[in-house]
């Protein structure tokens, strides 16, 4: 709809879009929690295939979706909200042009992290890192924040 061009054969271009249509028939019949999660997710691609109203019941208390801003960026051209555009302000002031693909990083990567370093036996360097993830997990927790409450 832009009319830009890629250097890429339509041929190319006709297989992607046939097999979204594939994956959306095969989501089509169901209508599930998940299912609409997912489908919220993957916004980016879908554009007005998509209920928007629907997707709002994904949103953070950060005003980001997922704590993605590709995923909030989408759902803001296409369902505007003050919430998810100063969240993805929020993010250019930090970070300048070039934003995470996820932000903040959720709970669950950063606790598989510590897991991870424990189980190789380095965990001893990074003594301050874990310590901060824990003091940071732990006052999620007892703040009952919803990041930690999402993926208990």
């Amino acid at each position: 709809g832009m009319d830009l061009e890629f250097p890429v054969r339509q041929t190319d271009v006709d297989r992607l879009l046939h097999l979204r249509e594939i994956e959306l028939e095969r989501e089509a019949g169901d209508q599930s929690y998940g299912r609409k999660a997912y489908m919220a997710y993957v916004t980016e691609g879908l554009g007005n295939l998509l209920e928007w109203d629907e997707i709002t019941m994904f949103q953070r208390k950060n005003g980001s979706f997922f704590n993605c801003p590709s995923t909030t960026a989408a759902t803001l051209v296409n369902h505007y909200d003050d919430k998810a555009l100063q969240y993805l302000n929020w993010l250019v002031s930090k970070f300048g042009s070039a934003v995470p693909t996820v932000y903040p990083l959720n709970i669950y990567c950063q606790l598989s992290w510590v897991d991870a370093l424990e189980k190789m036996g380095i965990s001893q360097y990074f003594v301050s890192e874990i310590k901060s993830i824990l003091d940071t997990t732990y006052v999620s927790w007892i703040e009952r924040d919803e990041e930690i409450m999402l993926d208990i």
